[in-house]
């Protein structure tokens, strides 16, 4: 017989029509997952799970999604009280499909679903910061049902296995390896080496917090799919429905693995600084300081399985091809989240790319600032747009004597400097693309970032006298930002002085002399290895 979607097509007619359903529903809406099939039918919810076998899921047979229909239901009910009715079976009699209680029909029983009540859209976490209405209050009802839930739980040697580093280890490194296919498609080589890399380096460098986790009994059977749509919050209730049932180990582990899916999902909406405020809540209720440090670990594994996921809807056939194209670039995003979290953290943080001009720290900044989504400010871009200047036009010498005098370029840095700490105020991080050729200069902005208590790093971008000259005098023709040119070449080095006064735990260097791919993965690996140090 003929399927689509994963179900023949005559029950999927069947359960696309309001007929179908014995309440008659005013509509039937279809949405679908990689793994299932839900039908709104209001004031219900239907949930078939697909016949797929994937290596962390396997609902291959009836038998098997009737039982981990059961599981759903029985797990769910933990932290969803009213929201999960039971499971009923779909039974077929010649051409026809029904509804019928689970065990009514046993032989002519064709599928399994869980019914639902149906939660009204408008209480959703998702909803609120879409409409602009979340709250610290939202967030502390949130936290108070869920510290509950994990300090209401028991020490249980066969969850708190999967506190080991050894057997979080199972999950990472199966990522891993179900989405190389994915490189250079929704991830590229030099994110996937980074993040990899950071993940197994944390590890090695954080052996004694992975146990001290096991020690304060920070390892819970949790929810494991902890999403803002999943999150449901009326002026009575707060519900968190669709854990995950069909495998253990996805909701075995640290509490911080559970918070990190909800805190990944508040950054990934641009709500850093109610995601800062929600872990440190969680912290205190906890009375847990270790999740503050472990958090953004966490994180990152957490956005790189939501890459993973989109990957594999972006290449389901039996997804529209528009709905692929969609999950594929929500893949990225989700990917370069999880490489922001490896670089950089969560936290408000400042990335100079500096050095001499020619050296390629612009090219490099603008795109670090793509993939990470994070403020840029250029002091190219700022001069010029103080002066009334068009960015692309090179002005004459007469009035370059003007833009680039001392009032001006003071002019410039301070803006750049006011720009990057009001964007660390509002809990964002920034990159800072500039020559920073002078030590005063860059003492300043070390001040204020210090008066902020923010990161930063100076990353001094190097090359030979002979590329840089080779590059400016590429430029002779092309329409770009900065002014500089090969007859500049010998005044601008004179005036550059390297940044030896930065200490060493907030600087770091990179040649630019190879490619734009290898000098990236460069960064890329510098920054993750700073950030685990």
């Amino acid at each position: 017989m003929e399927k689509l979607h994963g179900l023949d097509t005559s029950l999927l007619q069947f359960l696309k029509r309001r007929e179908s359903y014995p309440h008659k529903p005013s509509e039937v809406r279809h949405i679908q997952t990689h793994i299932s099939h839900v039908f709104m039918v209001p004031p219900y919810v239907y949930k078939i799970k697909k016949p797929v076998n994937f290596e962390f899921l396997d609902y291959s047979t009836l038998e098997k999604r009737k039982k981990l229909c059961h599981r759903e239901v029985e797990l769910n009910r933990r932290l969803c009280d009213g929201v999960y009715l039971k499971v009923v079976a779909i039974a077929k009699n010649d051409d026809t499909y029904q509804f019928v209680e689970e065990d009514e029909r046993p032989e002519s029983t064709v599928e399994y679903a869980v019914k639902m009540n149906q939660l009204d859209e408008e209480y959703f976490l998702h909803t609120y910061i879409d409409e602009g209405t979340l709250t610290k209050e939202h967030l502390d009802r949130v936290a108070d049902k869920l510290a509950a839930f994990y300090l209401d739980q028991e020490p249980n040697p066969k969850i708190e296995k999967w506190g080991q580093i050894e057997n979080i280890r199972v999950n990472t490194d199966e990522n891993f390896n179900q989405t190389k296919d994915f490189v250079g498609k929704t991830i590229d080589e030099n994110a996937y080496a980074a993040i990899k890399h950071f993940t197994n380096a944390y590890f090695e460098k954080n052996e004694e917090l992975f146990k001290r986790r096991i020690k304060t009994r920070r390892i819970v059977d949790g929810h494991g799919d902890l999403h803002l749509e999943h999150i449901h919050i009326t002026p009575e209730q707060v519900r968190i429905y669709d854990c995950i049932e069909f495998n253990d180990r996805f909701r075995y582990g640290d509490l911080a693995a559970d918070l990190a899916y909800l805190a990944m999902d508040l950054d990934f909406n641009d709500c850093w600084q109610e995601e800062h405020y929600f872990i440190n809540r969680m912290s205190a209720k906890l009375e847990d300081p270790d999740l503050l440090q472990i958090i953004d670990f966490y994180k990152c594994y957490r956005a790189y399985v939501k890459g993973k996921v989109k990957s594999m809807q972006s290449v389901e056939e039996e997804v529209e091809p528009e709905d692929r194209k969609k999950a594929a670039s929500l893949a990225s995003r989700y990917f370069y989240l999880s490489l922001r979290y490896a670089m950089i953290g969560s936290k408000p943080s400042v990335i100079i790319f500096m050095g001499r001009v020619g050296t390629g720290k612009s090219t490099l900044a603008e795109y670090l600032k793509e993939r990470l989504n994070v403020e840029y400010f250029s002091s190219d871009r700022i001069r010029k747009t103080l002066a009334g200047v068009p960015l692309t036009q090179r002005v004459s010498e007469e009035e370059r004597d003007s833009l680039y005098s001392s009032e001006m370029s003071k002019r410039t840095y301070d803006t750049l400097m006011d720009r990057a700490v009001q964007s660390v105020t509002n809990g964002k991080s920034v990159i800072l693309d500039a020559t920073f050729s002078r030590k005063e200069g860059r003492k300043k902005l070390v001040r204020a970032l210090d008066e902020q208590d923010v990161d930063y790093c100076f990353i001094e971008i190097q090359a030979s006298d002979e590329t840089i000259k080779e590059r400016l005098e590429s430029r002779q023709n092309k329409k770009v930002v900065s002014d500089a040119r090969l007859e500049d070449f010998d005044k601008l080095n004179q005036n550059y002085t390297p940044p030896q006064e930065i200490p060493e735990e907030h600087s770091l260097a990179v040649n630019s002399e190879q490619s734009i791919k290898k000098t990236i993965g460069k960064v890329y690996l510098a920054l993750t290895d700073r950030n685990i140090n």
